[in-house]
Order: structure tokens, then sequence, then C-alpha cells
């Protein structure tokens, strides 16, 4: 089982194809962890390296107990990626991973392929978010103050979404299983996150954008201003299926996967 060890002992866990071709290396939405990307491990394969990485606080990953931010995490991607010996990348993330995917790319632009990020933004959440996802997360998640059930539920419906029994339950069935407490560091990160919409203009590769018609996380007014304030050409595509959420790539893997294969055949080698 692969990972990296991280300088303050962080042990950060990936899934990896180890097939030949061009890289592509992704990050999953909070909650999720990188089994999210099972789709995309088995359909783009065949022509390209997919790697997949679990979060601090999530899946596999083993946190040092310190906290952390994205920028820390970005480092843990390109760790990995130096592991493996990989000299340019093409980013990608879903929410959070895009935040981390976002970072990577203004820390090493020399090593940056492109950008396909689904369901994001550069932006902080608002005052109104921020308090919202306290009550969510902290409290009634991490704090326990709700039963499971009660968040796990309306969650995979809203956030997942697609079929309930192939798509949500599986994910249901994890979260009832894990340390709810885990996520504390994780959440932190996550609410106090800083606005990084200014440094967008420095990222020059081309991206691909993409957000479910259903997504309640990010809507297309805020992926069209991510968009907009990135330094290179970016098109943004929206999955338009009548049950595509957030998680649109893991619930509608036969638009999301031609879309990001048909990016990555374009671009500059």
């Amino acid at each position: 089982m692969p990972f990296v060890t991280t300088d303050d002992g962080t042990k950060v866990h990936y899934l990896d194809t180890e097939t030949d071709g061009p890289a592509l290396l992704l990050g999953h939405g909070f909650f999720m962890d990188a089994e999210m990307w099972e789709p995309q491990l088995d359909g783009l394969a065949e022509r390209y390296r997919v790697i997949a990485v679990d979060a601090r606080g999530h899946g596999r990953t083993e946190d040092s107990g310190k906290a952390f931010t994205y920028w820390d995490m970005a480092w843990d991607s390109w760790r990995i990626a130096d592991e493996l010996g990989l000299d340019r990348v093409v980013l990608g993330g879903l929410s959070q991973g895009g935040f981390t995917a976002l970072r990577m790319a203004l820390l090493q632009p020399g090593r940056t392929q492109g950008l396909v990020l689904i369901g994001t933004t550069g932006a902080a959440y608002t005052e109104q978010e921020r308090e919202g996802y306290e009550r969510v997360i902290v409290k009634s998640w991490v704090g326990g103050m709700v039963p499971i059930d009660d968040i796990a539920l309306p969650m995979a419906a809203v956030m997942i979404g697609g079929d309930r029994e192939r798509h949500q339950r599986p994910w249901v069935e994890k979260w009832r299983a894990s340390d709810r407490g885990r996520l504390g560091l994780a959440a932190r990160c996550l609410i106090d996150r800083e606005d990084i919409s200014g440094m967008l203009g420095e990222i020059s590769v081309p991206a691909l954008l993409l957000r479910g018609i259903g997504d309640q996380a990010f809507s297309h007014e805020q992926m069209r201003a991510l968009a907009a304030g990135l330094g290179g050409p970016a098109r943004l595509e929206t999955i338009s299926a009548d049950t595509a959420a957030h998680i649109c790539n893991l619930t509608h893997p036969e638009l999301v996967t031609p879309a990001i294969r048909e990016f990555l055949e374009g671009l500059p080698a």
C-alpha cells in the first residue's frame, strides 16, 4: 500500500494506476477519500497514469496530530510526485481537492501541465458559510451532537446525488464506521482557509472546469468567476444530467471521464 511520509510525520496514502502515459494527480472532496476517483482511475488508465491522494484527515492517510493548511496538503501531493519521479503533472481536484490543486499550481508552476477542477473555488467562505460549516461539521459531525444518520443520509443525497443504493449507500456505510472526531483538524483547515482569488492570474496553464448541474456547494457563478480569474485558457462545462450533484465524477463518469480525456488529449506535450 503506497505511502509517503512528510517532514511532520504525516503518512500520506495514495492510489496509483502505475500505468504508462502522462500523469494526472487527483484530490478528493471533504468527507470523501481517494476511492471517489475509482471511475477515473479505471477509465483513464489505458493512456494515462492516474494518482488519487487521501487528504489529511481522510481515507488511509495517517495524520501527525498537528494543524495543517491546504498549502501543506499541496506539498504532500508534490512529495508524492517526487517519490514517483514525475516531472510534469496535470493537477485535478474536486471541492477541497481543487483548493489543493490550485495551491499546487502556485507552488510549482513549471511542473504543472494543466488543471482539472470540479466544483471548487479560489475564494474563502463567507461569514455565513463559515457559521453554517461550524454548525454542521464542527459541532454536529466532529462534536457528535447529532446522530450520524441524521447528517449522513441527507448529506449523501445532496452532496453525492446519483442513485441512492449504488452511489450513496457505500459512502454512508463508510461514514457510519468512521471516527467522527478525526475530521477536527481537517474541518479547521477547510473553514479557515484564506482567499487566493487574487493569485489565480499567476496560473497560466490550460484548465478544464466541471460542475454538476445540481451542485449545491458551488454555484455556476462561482465556477465562472474561477474560470475568469485563472491566467490561462479555461473552459467551463456543466454536467447536466438530472441527478448530477457535487460529486458528479463518481455518479456520472460516462459524462465526466470523456470530458477529462478530451482535455488531456488536447494539452501541449
